[in-house]
């Protein structure tokens, strides 16, 4: 048990770390055309890492609920109200990481690179959301653990 919850802390700091690392090499508001390749790179790189981490994540929370099936309140107490919050958090994460994923692949498949302020402004929000979005999860996470 203690695997499942080491693996699904490991897939939560790739998710967060790599969204703050993707965001920060976004952030430069005067980017060359070397600067946003290179990012666009870890963009792509993220956007892999991140939908095999949120797989991890999946799994390893249905495991760990089910191994606590027992335990969990009702939903109509606090701590089953946050985690129907903390699920509908998680599908409009997974909702807004779609365009997000579909914007890094249009714009690595563009003939010119996306060096346009709006496309790198685009992705440098998209970033940051992400990463805020997750940091939201970690605190209903936390909470929902220890009350």
């Amino acid at each position: 048990m203690l695997a499942v919850r080491w693996l699904h802390v490991v897939a939560m700091a790739v998710v967060l770390g790599g969204a703050t690392l993707t965001w920060w090499q976004f952030r430069d508001e005067g980017a060359e055309e070397e600067a946003t390749s290179a990012a666009l790179d870890t963009a792509a790189a993220y956007e892999r890492g991140f939908w095999a981490a949120m797989g991890v994540l999946v799994m390893t929370g249905v495991g760990n609920l089910g191994s606590l099936a027992r335990y969990v309140p009702a939903s109509g107490t606090p701590w089953g109200t946050a985690f129907a919050a903390k699920l509908l958090l998680v599908v409009a994460l997974v909702a807004l990481s779609v365009v997000r994923t579909l914007l890094v692949a249009r714009y690595r498949r563009a003939e010119t690179p996306a060096t346009s302020d709006r496309s790198v402004g685009v992705l440098r929000v998209g970033y940051a959301a992400t990463a805020l979005f997750v940091g939201i999860l970690v605190v209903f996470a936390e909470v929902m653990a220890h009350g």
